[in-house]
């Protein structure tokens, strides 16, 4: 027997998503912190629940799994930070105006947790996760795209700049995308090793610095 959708059902059904949606998120908040302090394999699901103000039998109405919690939130993130820097393409400034701004807001956004940034991008221990993980190949393959989608506008701010001719280096755009993404992820590892969040401000630019004259190495052996 097919239900009958009347507007009712349906406003029942939006108001139902809306407070799974938010549970979801308060859900993955509590994960982020978790995740952030422990580190991946030393979580476990009561400390999440936990944190979240849920009893560890009611997480499992909303996720399977550690994993699926880890990957979800990963994908939240980093899709968060797709946004903002689509946002900031489109505007109109000079190129080391939006590299400042796309590097404060990745600073700012990931900065309080570094430790789970650090874990979303260590590909090694991605690699020893994947057979946990291989169960929620969705999920696996959304959280790749993320990082696939800051690696393409990462190119993409950079082949705009090359159009306008301030950048002019013989290296391709994917490798100059590629490079300016190790260099944040070496902020962050930084800030991780010292065991604070260091200045934003500071971080920015001397990231740009380095993106505007690089290591200024002469020709020669640098022997007068």
């Amino acid at each position: 027997m097919v239900r009958e959708v009347t507007p009712e059902s349906e406003a029942r059904a939006m108001r139902e998503r809306a407070v799974r949606d938010a549970k979801c998120g308060v859900i993955l908040d509590a994960a982020r912190e978790v995740f952030a302090d422990k580190g991946y394999h030393e979580t476990r699901l009561e400390d999440i629940a936990a944190g979240a103000g849920f009893s560890k039998a009611s997480l499992y109405n909303y996720f399977n799994d550690k994993e699926e919690i880890f990957l979800s939130l990963a994908v939240r993130e980093y899709g968060r930070v797709v946004e903002a820097i689509e946002s900031i393409i489109k505007e109109e400034c000079s190129f080391e105006e939006g590299l400042s701004k796309i590097l404060r807001k990745i600073f700012s956004h990931f900065g309080e947790h570094f430790a789970f940034v650090l874990a979303t991008t260590n590909y090694q221990m991605i690699g020893l996760m994947h057979a946990e993980m291989g169960k929620h190949e969705n999920l696996t393959d959304n959280f790749r795209r993320e990082l696939q989608r800051v690696q393409k506008l990462f190119e993409q701010f950079i082949r705009t700049g090359r159009k306008s001719g301030v950048v002019s280096s013989s290296l391709s755009d994917t490798a100059l995308a590629r490079y300016l993404g190790a260099l944040i992820r070496g902020v962050l590892f930084e800030w991780k090793t010292s065991g604070h969040m260091g200045n934003i401000d500071t971080a920015t630019s001397e990231v740009v610095s380095f993106v505007r004259s690089g290591m200024s190495v002469r020709e020669g052996n640098g022997e007068r």
